[in-house]
């Protein structure tokens, strides 16, 4: 029961700090801290439940020289856990669904998939998908899409750009590509981008929204 209390009050937490997702950016892009560290000493503890993970599979000094980070929050990390908690206990009402268990579920490469060898920033990102492979050997495709929603420009008429993650499953989707299909890539935006850490890498944070290691 404690750690459905958990799961619930994590999703609960996450629409009370929506403000996160459109916080304005950072004052300085860099940090003395390294990529590790600023994630275990984020104010908001966004990425507890994220560092026990990385903690488990033994991914410190991985996260630290991985030149790109896409980081999940724990918020997506509680929306894995809810969504096989719910299939388990349409098996049994009573089964429980633990982080043990999704150790048992996930390999240390599910984590690695969030990493990369190649530095992405905002700047140098294009607005058709690049294709990489990440540290934990998937496809994946990254791009930036200029936003047009009228509330970007309210202060300043400076063109705003969001970072994509895709998980491509396959080769490259397409634009005619079905969006229902089973096997279609998966896009998720960045909340926040663009943070320089003192270990040389640059971390970018998926939004809260993002199903941990599913997409």
């Amino acid at each position: 029961m404690t750690r459905i209390l958990i799961i619930c009050l994590l999703l609960f937490t996450a629409c009370k700090k929506d403000a996160y997702l459109t916080d304005g950016g950072l004052s300085s892009a860099h940090t003395d801290l390294s990529t590790y560290d600023y994630l275990a000493k984020q104010q908001f503890q966004l990425f507890d439940t994220v560092i026990m993970i990385i903690d488990h599979y033994n991914l410190k000094d991985e996260v630290n020289n991985a030149k790109t980070f896409f980081a999940p929050t724990d918020y997506s990390v509680a929306r894995f856990l809810q969504h096989k908690l719910d299939s388990v206990r349409q098996i049994n009402e009573n089964n429980r669904y633990s982080l043990d268990d999704m150790y048992n579920d996930i390999t240390v490469d599910s984590v690695r998939q969030y990493l990369f060898k190649e530095a992405i920033t905002v700047p140098d990102a294009k607005e058709t998908a690049v294709t990489y492979t990440t540290l934990g050997n998937t496809p994946a495709a990254i791009l930036k899409i200029k936003q047009t929603d009228p509330a970007y420009y309210t202060w300043s008429k400076t063109p705003v750009y969001l970072l994509y993650y895709t998980r491509v499953r396959g080769t490259l989707d397409n634009s005619t590509t079905d969006p229902n299909d089973p096997d279609a890539d998966t896009r998720v935006p960045c909340q926040t981008t663009g943070i320089l850490t003192s270990s040389g890498g640059v971390l970018h944070v998926l939004t809260n929204q993002h199903v941990f290691v599913r997409f």
